[in-house]
């Protein structure tokens, strides 16, 4: 199994959990309707239910301070969010906010937490997807800590086209870019330093601003910026 398909909850549910439980985990669960902007869980709250994207884009993210917001993880559809209030006390240490009209399930966590014991190979896997999820966040701290702030801008552009593609009928327009504020978040840097380092890629006709939207224009060479493998499979 690829680390995209370990990101897919609902796969992991319906290849590595028993019918009947599979059919526990779905009675027991209700569909949420949320707003662009709007929260799906807060940190600090107590995490009561774990979710996952029926269909949207949604934005995990931690305040290290008031003003300093850092972007952890994005996640699309099937993909799990609330994973990360399990602990001792399990409080979210993470907010989840959605990026466009979004439906969420939601799965009590007692619930999910039966799936776990019953049904070894679906724990198995969902470990294996926590411990891969992990060891991207640090590679790509620590990666940050050897990239000027354009390469930083340059790997928040790669993360968007990496999570939500392009438009169908338009392969180099992204069909959903984060906002300047977004990126900023990603690259640990400024809003400003977003605005320059854009310009500058632009320049460099690595990529092209369209408005608000961005079109990668060379993804070889946005690839070779940000030390990544050629391959741009929709990985968060």
């Amino acid at each position: 199994m690829n680390s995209k398909d370990l990101k897919q909850l609902d796969k992991l549910i319906e290849n590595y959990c028993t019918p009947e439980w599979r059919k526990l985990a779905w009675s027991n669960t209700s569909t949420i309707e949320v707003n662009a902007g709007e929260l799906i869980f807060k940190e600090g709250e107590k995490a009561e239910n774990i979710f996952m994207v029926k269909h949207g884009r949604v934005k995990v993210y931690s305040n290290y301070t008031p003003e300093m917001e850092t972007i952890v993880r994005f996640a699309i559809d099937g993909q799990i969010i609330g994973h990360r209030g399990f602990g001792e006390d399990f409080t979210f240490s993470v907010s989840a906010v959605a990026l466009s009209t979004t439906s969420v399930f939601v799965l009590p966590m007692s619930i999910f937490q039966n799936l776990l014991k019953a049904n070894n190979l679906f724990c198995y896997y969902f470990m294996l997807f926590f411990t891969e999820e992990l060891r991207r966040s640090e590679r790509m701290h620590k990666n940050q800590l050897n990239m000027t702030v354009k390469q930083r801008v340059a790997q928040a552009i790669r993360m968007n086209m990496e999570n939500f593609g392009f438009e169908p009928t338009d392969t180099s327009l992204l069909s959903f870019t984060l906002t300047r504020k977004d990126m900023a978040s990603v690259a640990s840097t400024t809003y400003e330093s977003v605005i320059r380092s854009l310009a500058e890629l632009q320049k460099e006709e690595i990529i092209k601003i369209e408005g608000k939207k961005l079109r990668i224009l060379n993804k070889d060479k946005l690839c070779e910026m940000t030390h990544c493998s050629k391959d741009f499979s929709l990985e968060s």
